[in-house]
């Protein structure tokens, strides 16, 4: 079996056990072993058909030289007559053989490099030191635990759809896939601390062999090492540090790819998808089976949505612009129904189309334009907007269909943020950087002369290979995510209650009762913010109970406060607090690590 049916097989095996899970858990009301097995044993089954329709159809033939080419090159070296126009094809065939040895050797090493670096990250993406449970990434400190927090939930059974774990009130408008599909091995029997790191290098593996395929050396290279001109800091500094932290477009792979755990499953499928587009719409070339891009389209919405929305709007504009309208419709068949269902679980009916909001110049604030371009994205504006320039000068369709949407969507995103947070505007921005790198590399660096092609090259990654560098040293704050023996004290306090009860807390990012999947009536308010909830009236009435003020009884009522757990960091956030409830509620626990009381 090839690479290229071994990748869609696992990217349809885990997409379907999404998919299937998550309706199963929403008809039965929870994800329970049943449920899970179920889901699991489905993505299997659809992934080995799928291997064998991918198989069937032929959908990459290994790189050759061509069969004219190939003659006239062993015709020179078996010593056979030949003209100059045999001679010029020779030189071309070996010239061929070279440059494909050349393309071989960057290829391997561009793939070492994701290897390495991904073995680090993922490989100490938890890591125990004592009794703490640390984390190597910085990224990671904030998002890992909400994270944990959803597997946690998913896992023990919460009511599903589920409501937002960490806000009373709110329905989860989250693409929740690849923290669901961790809940699925959880439930069947696959250890916590074992399943994270095992789907990050999973999920590395696939990335890689999807840009490979999308765009070669460039895209797996352009991807890990992403950046602008922040880490050119080094050659005065002399100190090796991510100088990427401090602008606005970071490192990708560092700043997404890593902490944002969808994209695990996000961007291989996505590049697997506009892969097979682009042989199907621009090229009329055999591509995936329809049923195969239905079953990865439709499904995406669960995991990704910023992810799903831009493979949606390339999809139209190269049926559209290409003139293949009856090419694409089996795929969109295939996709629409379960991707309408997905969308409309993960934004709630639509509601969360009113998080888009107009924001001209995105995070740019009041920088120069120009500066704030050249240091975030380096050589990369100008690379794009020079080949968009060769690409309609020479009539290139091809690389106008994929440069043009490209460019222009990200324009768009300096004008209009999709999120509270106009940060969250890289999620789409880099597919911009994905569908420009392959275009870049056939109309410019192609035509450069070598030592042009490695200064081209090396601006381009210098600063991302830095960040990337320093971030693998871990010379960083120790981040501690929490304490193996309180976490596992908390839970075991809690384990007799059922996760429809919230409890009230002190809200921070990794509180141990979130971390143990139990619902908090508020959470972190950044987490809160960013994912547009609204805690205005819920906040106060909160605080007011914490502190234990006049009518805290009927506050805990009011938000929906079952439990109460008191620990040092109510401690810390509220030392002056009257704690009335210590007389009037029963203790449920107690221990080195706090108290919980029952309200009602």
């Amino acid at each position: 079996m090839r690479a290229i049916d071994k990748l869609a097989a696992s990217l349809v095996f885990a997409s379907t056990a999404v998919w299937v899970g998550a309706l199963l858990a929403v008809l039965n009301g929870a994800l329970v072993p049943w449920v899970a097995w179920a889901a699991l044993l489905a993505g299997a089954a659809v992934g080995a058909i799928a291997a064998r329709g991918t198989a069937a159809a032929g959908t990459m033939a290994p790189r050759e030289v061509p069969a004219e080419t190939a003659a006239s090159l062993v015709a020179r070296f078996q010593g056979l007559p030949r003209t100059d126009t045999g001679l010029r094809s020779a030189a071309s065939a070996k010239d061929t053989v070279l440059n494909d040895c050349v393309l071989g050797r960057l290829e391997a090493l561009a793939l070492t490099a994701f290897a390495v670096v991904s073995l680090r990250q993922f490989g100490w993406l938890l890591y125990e030191r004592g009794d703490l449970l640390l984390t190597l990434l910085p990224n990671n400190y904030g998002d890992l635990p909400l994270h944990w927090t959803y597997v946690q939930h998913f896992a023990g059974g919460a009511p599903f759809w589920p409501d937002n774990p960490i806000a009373v009130g709110e329905r989860l408008q989250y693409p929740l896939g690849v923290d669901f599909l961790t809940a699925l091995l959880v439930v069947v029997g696959v250890g916590s601390r074992v399943v994270w790191p095992l789907l990050g290098l999973a999920g590395a593996a696939a990335a890689a062999l999807a840009l490979r395929r999308w765009g070669g050396a460039l895209a797996v290279a352009g991807f890990l090492f992403s950046g602008g001109l922040a880490g050119l800091q080094l050659l005065w500094t002399g100190r090796l540090l991510d100088y990427q932290d401090a602008v606005a477009w970071k490192n990708l792979y560092l700043a997404l790819f890593v902490p944002q755990r969808g994209f695990l499953l996000a961007l291989p499928v996505g590049l697997l998808l506009l892969w097979s587009w682009r042989r199907r719409l621009l090229r009329g070339e055999a591509a995936l089976p329809a049923w195969v891009e239905g079953v990865l389209w439709g499904a995406l919405p669960l995991v990704h949505l910023h992810s799903f929305l831009l493979a949606s709007v390339v999809y139209a504009a190269w049926a559209l612009g290409a003139r293949r309208l009856e090419a694409a419709w089996p795929s969109l068949a295939w996709a629409l129904v379960p991707a309408t269902w997905g969308v409309w679980q993960v934004s709630d009916g639509f509601r969360a189309v009113s998080l888009v909001g107009w924001q001209p110049g995105w995070v740019m604030g009041d920088e120069n334009p120009l500066a704030f371009l050249a240091v975030n994205f380096g050589l990369f504006l100008p690379l794009a907007v020079a080949a968009l320039a060769l690409a309609w000068r020479e009539r290139r369709r091809e690389e106008l269909l994929v440069l043009g949407p490209a460019l222009a969507m990200f324009a768009m995103l300096f004008l209009v943020r999709l999120a509270p947070w106009a940060w969250d505007n890289t999620k789409v921005l880099l597919w911009c950087y994905l569908l420009a790198l392959p275009p870049i590399g056939s109309l410019l660096l192609a035509r450069l002369r070598r030592p042009w092609q490695v200064v081209a090259v090396a601006g381009l990654l210098f600063s991302g290979a830095v960040s990337v560098t320093a971030a693998c040293l871990g010379r960083g704050p120790r981040l501690e995510v929490l304490s193996l023996s309180e976490y596992d004290a908390v839970c075991e306090a809690l384990a007799s209650r059922p996760l429809t009860e919230r409890v009230a807390v002190a809200p921070t990012f990794n509180h141990p009762v979130a971390l143990c999947g139990h619902p908090l009536v508020l959470g972190y308010p950044g987490h809160l913010w960013s994912h547009g909830i609204d805690a205005s009236e819920v906040e106060p009435k909160l605080e007011a109970l914490l502190r234990g003020e006049p009518g805290w009884s009927e506050n805990a009522r009011i938000i929906g406060a079952r439990l109460l757990f008191w620990g040092p960091r109510e401690d810390a956030a509220f030392p002056g607090s009257y704690r009335p409830w210590e007389d009037d509620r029963d203790l449920l626990a107690s221990g080195t690590w706090g108290k919980v009381y029952v309200l009602d």
